[in-house]
This record gives C-alpha cells, structure tokens and sequence, in this order.
C-alpha cells in the first residue's frame, strides 16, 4: 500500500529536518532519505505530536496500527522502524525507546518467474520501440529499475560488451555483460530517439534528466494486459526471470551473484528455488527468446523431400 508523503508541520519539526540532513551527508541513497523522512512524518502527524514526546509505547502501538488498519506488509513495517531506530538513535539520542524493535518475519516467497515464450509475447504486444528496449534490457541484463533509469551513453562500452551500472544498491559500481543482440537493440534506439546524456530521458526530451522510474512501471504493467494474466508483473519479476534462467542453464552463483549485484550470496542462492535444474548450458535470456521463436515459425520446403 502507498501512502501519500504528508508533512508535519507542528513543534519538533525541524527535527526531521535533522534526520534529512544527517541522511544525506551519510550518503544514503535520495529513495532512502524519502522513505525514511516521510514514514517518521507520519508517525508525527498519528499521534499530533513533537517526536521527542513519542514514548516507546505509542511507538509499538503505531507499528501495530500499520499491521492492523494500515494493513501494511513485513517489508512496509521493518522500513518505518528503520527510520525510527535510526531517528532515536542518531538524531534526539534515546535509543531506549527503540531498543525493543525487532523486525517482523518475513515470508519465504519463490519469486515469480515468468518464460521466455511470455517475455517474447511482451515484447512484441508494446507499441513503442522505446518500451521494447527497456523490457529487453531489464530482462537481458537483470538491472534494478533505479539503476536502469540512471543509465548514461558512456556506460555502455560496445568493444567489452558490458554495461557499466554506476552506484547501485548499496552504492555500489558493478558491470553486466550485454549480449549482441541487446547491443544491436540499443544502437537502434539511440539512432531513433537520440540520446545525449541518459539512456532512457524524461519525457519532453529533457535530455538530461533520467526518466522516472513510474514511467518504466508503467511501461512493465502493460505486460499484465498482454499475457492476459492476474499475476503482478514488475520490473523485479524481469530481474527474477533473468536470474532464474541462468540458474537453470548451469551458470556459476557466484558469477550471477555480482552480475546482479548481491551483497550476500545467500541471497543468489534464493533463485534456485523456482529453477529448474535439468537445462544446463548458459545462454543469455534475451537472446534465449529470440532463438526459440526462430524455431517455431521454420517453414520446411516439403517439396524438396
């Protein structure tokens, strides 16, 4: 569930102000700085009051009002204690007040996969050449959407055939192979829509702003429509796909691990739940689709027999 941001505007405000400010000389990501801003604002606005009066109790009543009321999911839930033990602790200096907080169970969910077949059948049901690229590229390459939306011309080396990912999750500087195909893919957008500093622009061709990213949400649920599914199709279910793939062609985990940029291997490891382990040699996903649909539509000349 998505709240609107809201701003609380009665004493003690320049606290979280405080917090911003702590944030982002920290170097947290500006995504991070938001949430963690906006959910110690709510907390505020809930019970009208400044943040230094919030006892630890009203603090364990609001988290369960987000559970119950708000009904707010494990991921929802551990980013407003987050924010909150990182106010308390850091900022007004009482850290008994969320010593307490442990962070809710999380739910051992297999991601969502979809086929090669279904990736193709997105591909060609979008209209815009533009939407074809993004859908090909997050599938190809396994990239987050905030790391794709910050992808600039010069991160994209044609000699090495990789694809520089600039501060990731966890800032972090990681490169991605780009297959062939993908290449060939990317210099047609660039010849059509004429990039000059980011890859994928804001909307008005303001070349040097990064597209936002609900812009490519947007573009990703369109896939829902066109496989005709209830399933939730995001952009993460392309990294999942991509992922799950070469898990299932027999592809090292450790070489997956930094393609996708996890900290922990472990994390790598989780994609072997939904794969299938009996396809064993590595293609890239993209060109996978391609090369499947090829084979379908080969007409044989009978009469040559």
């Amino acid at each position: 569930m998505k709240r609107k941001a809201i701003k609380f505007e009665g004493e003690g405000k320049e606290l979280i102000n405080a917090l911003r400010e702590r944030l982002t000389y920290r170097n947290y990501s500006k995504h991070t700085v938001t949430n963690y801003v906006k959910e110690l604002n709510h907390l505020c606005v809930h019970f009208n009051s400044d943040p230094r009066d919030i006892t630890e109790d009203q603090i364990h009543e609001y988290l369960y009002h987000l559970s119950t009321n708000e009904r707010f999911g494990p991921n929802k839930i551990s980013l407003a204690m987050a924010s909150f033990v990182h106010f308390y602790w850091n900022v007004v200096k009482t850290p008994e007040k969320v010593k307490k907080l442990r962070p809710p169970k999380m739910p051992r969910r297999v991601p969502l996969v979809i086929t090669p077949g279904q990736v193709y059948e997105i591909i060609e049901g979008l209209d815009k050449l533009r939407d074809k690229v993004l859908i090909q590229l997050l599938y190809s390459t396994g990239i987050r959407v905030s790391e794709c939306v910050m992808i600039r011309l010069h991160d994209i080396n044609k000699e090495r055939k990789v694809l520089r990912v600039e501060k990731g999750k966890g800032k972090k500087t990681r490169y991605v192979p780009l297959s062939p195909m993908m290449l060939e893919q990317l210099e047609l957008y660039c010849e059509h829509y004429e990039p000059r500093d980011y890859l994928f622009y804001r909307r008005g061709r303001k070349y040097d702003m990064p597209m936002n990213r609900v812009t490519i949400n947007r573009v990703v649920r369109k896939a829902k429509t066109i496989l005709n599914t209830n399933a939730e199709i995001t952009p993460h279910t392309l990294r999942h796909s991509f992922a799950t793939t070469l898990v299932e062609e027999g592809e090292n985990l450790v070489k997956i691990q930094k393609i996708l940029g996890h900290k922990s291997l472990m994390t790598t490891v989780h994609y072997t739940k939904s794969a299938k382990p009996e396809l064993n040699s590595c293609v890239n996903p993209l060109d996978k689709v391609y090369q499947e649909r090829k084979l379908e539509n080969t007409v044989f000349d009978l009469s040559a027999i």
